[in-house]
């Protein structure tokens, strides 16, 4: 038999073994062995027959691996065939990505068909976040050389506070330590490593968040890089912000003016609405043991609501025929004035706070508490 005749049954093996990888339902480790060992067969064949043009070997390589690449990929996406010719990263038993040459594959629940086809890799994580294990970032940073290494290449779900925010494109995180009785969340941060996570695009949801503000973001670890001060960055790309259930219930903690010495006072102004303090000194958000707030501070931020205090009331009451409602608690009270002049003030008050024709008030200077009492 001619050597022809022999690199032609040879690439017609390799073709065969290709050809069974890609369209016999077997698992994938079996279907990728099997067309790599078509593949290195055919290159064989392909050195035999064009043995005078062995420069034409690495070109032809190419070519047949990128037809080889395409083919998977037609079969992705016509066929909903998983990919061969991809690394297969496992984030849970249930949820794994296949990581190809130009898109990867998200496979959220491997019971079913339905699959995900990211092309290019533009998409953040894809998947239920709750497939993935919460690290704390202290956790993380005290070995984050041994981290690093572990998830490289990998999505973690980070729980922190942050420390920097640039824009939307980036948001920081570092090691922290609390301080006593610091409020709005303040930590002291340590300098010496920082997560970095990058967003593939514009994230509005950032515009919500400030330095100091709890997080969890999901990233993908990319790269960690020295800086000239001997600090290190780790960026993680592709990243997600994932809502936190730390700000989902909050105690109210008031303190008052029992000698009303204070009066009534403004307390906190934007352009719709202007809130005033009768009789009280402070109100601060409680939402953990560590994450204390001032309420103007929220309220500034708008990461409370009034609907959220309202909705804590122990019960509520007509103030007046215009519709102005008291909302009654433990040990306050709050007024939220609605009359037909339009002033719409909110009157955070003692518990036994009664409307006189003095509150919601159309004058811009506020009675003293003291004059109304009297």
């Amino acid at each position: 038999m001619s050597k022809n005749k022999k690199s032609i049954i040879i690439i017609l093996v390799g073709l065969i073994l290709i050809g069974i990888g890609f369209f016999i339902h077997l698992t994938n480790r079996y279907r990728l062995s099997l067309i790599i060992m078509g593949f290195i067969i055919q290159i064989v064949g392909m050195v035999i027959y064009r043995k005078k043009k062995i420069i034409l070997i690495p070109i032809l390589t190419i070519i047949f691996a990128s037809i080889l690449i395409i083919i998977d990929y037609i079969l992705v996406a016509n066929f909903e065939m998983l990919p061969v010719l991809a690394i297969r990263n496992t984030i849970s038993s249930n949820t794994k990505i296949y990581n190809a040459a130009f898109y990867r594959v998200w496979k959220c629940n491997i019971s079913d068909q339905e699959m995900f086809i990211d092309k290019y890799y533009q998409s953040n994580f894809y998947c239920s976040s709750k497939e993935l294990e919460k690290i704390d970032i202290n956790e993380f940073l005290l070995h984050y050389e041994k981290k690093y290494k572990e998830y490289y290449n990998d999505f973690v779900k980070i729980d922190g506070k942050i420390s920097a925010i640039s824009g939307l494109k980036s948001l920081e995180m570092k090691a922290y330590e609390l301080e006593v009785d610091k409020l709005n969340g303040y930590v002291t941060f340590d300098d010496n490593v920082k997560l970095k996570f990058i967003f593939n695009q514009d994230y509005n949801k950032l515009s919500t968040y400030s330095v100091y503000d709890n997080v969890k973001v999901i990233g993908r670890v990319k790269k960690m890089i020295q800086e000239d001060d001997d600090t290190y960055t780790i960026e993680l790309v592709d990243s997600k912000i994932v809502s936190s259930n730390l700000y989902d219930d909050f105690e109210v903690i008031v303190e008052e003016d029992n000698t009303c010495q204070t009066g009534t006072r403004i307390y906190y102004e934007n352009k719709d609405q202007k809130y005033y303090f009768n009789c009280l000194n402070k109100i601060d958000i409680k939402y953990s043991e560590e994450d204390i707030y001032e309420l103007n501070y929220l309220l500034q931020d708008n990461k409370i609501k009034l609907d959220d205090l309202y909705k804590k009331a122990n019960s509520n009451e007509k103030a007046d025929e215009e519709g102005s409602i008291i909302y009654r608690y433990d040990n306050f009270s709050i007024l939220k004035c609605n009359t037909t002049l339009g002033n719409k003030d909110i009157i955070f008050g003692p518990s036994n706070l009664v409307k006189t024709e003095e509150f919601c008030y159309t004058d811009p200077t506020p009675p003293d508490a003291k004059e109304i009492e009297s």
